[in-house]
């Protein structure tokens, strides 16, 4: 029987991915593999991981995260890396121009219905999260219109959404809209983001709560959504069908595959030091 498992950042641990799918008897040729972003950067493997999606893709269902947008941006805009960035070599593999080119098609919200044992659940994918007033039908197409204005121009529009400092906080601008859907942890009363918390849900500031404690309105349309990006969470969210994966395997932790039918969770334990 087929099923649908949601993995979390991944960030190029390339071994803990590869055991994570042996756990759950992962099969290309019936299952489906849902990837919350950041495929890539800080672990050892970035070009391993990318390679394997890749090969796999007509099973493999991704949104973008931050760390592939800051890779894109490297590669197309011809930026210097930084000591932290782990992908140098596939800057200049062979495969690179294919691999960026993959990537840059993945759009930032996916949704699709699946069945479960008892009924059919319609569930959606994002990297970081969704503002509080739009709907899925929105959400998607905004991901569309915006996916598109990457392809058709990258190194302008890649710069657009790292350097348009001026609409960083603005859900109503290209470069505003994706750091929402690709960075956001924590809003302010009206919903706008704040992007300079990076922490643990305790420590957030009075004046701000986690993105998804805004009563969302595109719950109103889903059963069930997946997010990475905020390791801190720790897996934790306090909502049933709001679900965090990325539980920081890059920084020592774990790597979290979700199987969306009845939301069990199969975790690794993180190589890295």
């Amino acid at each position: 029987m087929m099923a649908n498992y949601a993995v979390g950042d991944i960030q190029g641990c390339f071994k803990e991915f590869k055991e994570g799918l042996e756990l759950i008897n992962f099969k290309s040729s019936k299952d489906f593999l849902w990837i919350t972003g950041d495929l890539i950067n800080r672990g050892p493997d970035s070009f391993k991981v990318l390679e394997y999606v890749f090969k796999i893709k007509n099973s493999v269902h991704i949104v973008l995260g931050n760390h592939d947008l800051h890779y894109l941006n490297c590669f197309f805009n011809k930026k210097n890396l930084s000591h932290e960035d782990t992908f140098q070599s596939q800057m200049f593999h062979k495969k690179s121009l294919k691999m960026a080119q993959f990537l840059l098609q993945q759009p930032f919200v996916f949704s699709k219905k699946i069945l479960t044992k008892r009924k059919a659940i319609q569930v959606a994918m994002v990297h970081a999260g969704i503002p509080k007033n739009m709907s899925l039908k929105k959400a998607e197409t905004l991901s569309k219109i915006c996916g598109l204005e990457l392809i058709n121009d990258p190194k302008k529009n890649l710069k657009k959404i790292f350097e348009d400092k001026r609409n960083f906080h603005s859900i109503n601008s290209f470069s505003g809209l994706i750091n929402f859907f690709t960075r956001v942890r924590v809003v302010n009363k009206n919903g706008l983001p704040d992007f300079s918390f990076k922490g643990r849900k305790k420590n957030i500031p009075p004046n701000l709560v986690t993105w998804f404690k805004k009563e969302n309105k595109i719950m109103n349309d889903i059963d069930l959504l997946v997010f990475g990006h905020w390791a801190a969470l720790q897996g934790k969210t306090d909502i049933s069908n709001i679900i965090a994966l990325d539980t920081g395997c890059c920084w020592g932790k774990e790597l979290t595959f979700l199987r969306l039918e009845d939301q069990k969770k199969f975790v690794i334990k993180s190589k890295q030091k």
